[in-house]
């Protein structure tokens, strides 16, 4: 099995060490990450800009890392198009430094990274430790490896991605694990001016961390109940159960005689 193992985190980060060495148990391992770190970043792409790469022999290992100045999407891009063209049977994205629950999903450059996966139809697994500040990377990992050593790997679909947080507390104290659908979201971020210089305004984003509605079934109640949240995320983000009642806000009969005329 060929793995590509990414992050959003910037290469030097523990959570990628720590995901690496999962990930070196099942099968021949590149890691291709990016130099700095995106968190927040989303499913940015460098179109028609130029991306440095510098690789990283590492002679223990007899492989090459590579460390992108670009994002985490990119580093997908790079590894499906050049580096690992041949094949690649699994795309590990993180260890997080934080959870990816609910509306996360959209800013996560780790998250993204793993969607990037699945429109390239790569079976792909998104991985965070929920707390930011102290993340508990071994509870993940040995998560993973129980995930890794009870899962069927021939019927992992190509087309949806398995979004794993993973409450940052010791093994032991874990309550389970949960298929999980996404939450709701309360975000508190402002931007804050910090200063005005030659015309020019500069500000910050931040705030108290976020919160969340507890509903049950939902990633956010799982991770507040310490047990591992599974969401099954696909690319098809159509609201099915309501096209119908749209015809009741357009009138698409008057738009259609428009066309017709």
């Amino acid at each position: 099995m060929r793995i590509l193992v990414t992050n959003d985190d910037g290469y030097g980060s523990e959570g990628i060490k720590k995901l690496t060495e999962v990930a070196e148990s099942l099968g021949e391992v590149v890691v291709i990450a990016p130099k700095e770190n995106c968190s927040g970043i989303g499913h940015s792409y460098s179109i028609f800009k130029e991306i440095a790469v510098e690789e990283n022999y590492l002679r223990e290992k007899n492989r090459s890392d590579y460390i992108v100045y670009g994002t985490p999407v990119d580093c997908v891009a790079l590894a499906i198009r050049h580096f690992m063209k041949e094949k690649i049977d699994l795309i590990l994205s993180g260890i997080n430094h934080g959870e990816n629950i609910s509306y996360d999903i959209y800013y996560s450059g780790t998250v993204a990274a793993a969607r990037e996966g699945i429109i390239n139809s790569i079976p792909s697994i998104s991985v965070s430790s929920t707390n930011y500040s102290n993340p508990m990377f071994d509870t993940a990992t040995k998560f993973l490896e129980i995930l890794f050593d009870s899962w069927d790997f021939k019927n992992f679909p190509t087309d949806t991605l398995l979004n794993i947080n993973v409450p940052s507390v010791h093994f032991q104290d874990l309550k389970g694990v949960e298929v999980t659908r996404l939450g709701r979201r309360v975000y508190y971020e402002e931007p804050f001016q910090t200063e005005k210089n030659e015309g020019k305004m500069y500000f910050k984003v931040f705030g108290k961390a976020p919160s969340g509605y507890v509903e049950a079934g939902t990633d956010y109640s799982a991770i507040k109940q310490n047990k591992v949240s599974l969401t099954p995320i696909h690319l098809d983000a159509t609201n099915h159960n309501e096209m119908s009642s749209w015809k009741e806000v357009v009138n698409l009969n008057k738009i259609i005689d428009y066309f017709d005329k």
